[in-house]
Parts: structure tokens; sequence; C-alpha cells
């Protein structure tokens, strides 16, 4: 991230958990809360980003709510959120049951209504 500070002005990121725990269990990254979470804030102060936000499924409550939070704390309401709603059980997701299925839109729908809560006022959705 430091490379790139005064050559980026736009940031596209993914931050797809919530929490180490699943991260780990799911990503095999057990810190990853502070990596990613460290990147986006030297990503902001650098420039703009969009942060992609993945729903997984049966993961709103552990994953999606906490990182709204963090977001909000941690970067402002301000932010762009992309909202994503595209994931399906592909690969190895058959060995967890909590990713074997694709996620509902009332999922989806239940983390956008909770950022809007939240007040952050730039969110898409693709």
């Amino acid at each position: 991230m430091r490379l790139l500070d005064g050559f980026v002005d736009l940031y596209l990121t993914d931050f797809k958990f919530g929490n180490n725990k699943c991260a780990s269990r799911l990503s095999g990254v057990s810190d990853y809360m502070e990596i990613v979470g460290n990147n986006h804030k030297i990503a902001l102060n650098s420039g703009n980003i969009i942060i992609r936000h993945l729903v997984l499924p049966n993961h709103v409550e552990c994953c999606s709510i906490p990182l709204m939070d963090w977001i909000v704390e941690n970067l402002g309401v301000n932010v762009v959120l992309d909202v994503v709603d595209k994931y399906k059980p592909f690969y190895k997701a058959n060995e967890y049951q909590d990713l074997s299925k694709a996620v509902q839109t009332k999922d989806v729908k239940e983390v956008i209504d909770y950022a809007k809560s939240l007040g952050l006022n730039n969110i898409i959705k693709t």
C-alpha cells in the first residue's frame, strides 16, 4: 500500500468478512480485519475508495453487519459502498455448509438497509 501512495487516486477494494474468525475459517487469513482494515485506512488517506462487499449466505450477522459498523467508525459515511449480491456456490463452497447456497435477496436488502441506517449515503448494488 505504501508503494502505491501518491500514484493511485481511486482504489476499488474488496472487503468480504467482518471478523477474523470467519476470515480464518474460510480464507485462511487469521488477522484479516487488521490487515485489510489498515489497507482501507491507507487507501482512504491516499485517495478515494469504492468498497465492494460480497454478501455471503449465512454471514449477514457475523460479517456484513459488523463490517458496516467498522466502515462507519473507521472510514466515515461518505465512502462508496458497493453491495455485491453475486455470490454463487462454486469451487470448494460445498465443503462449507454455510456457503453451499446462493445468497438470498432478503439478506442483501438487510445489509443495504442497515448500511443506510448508519448513515452511509453512497451505496450502490451490483
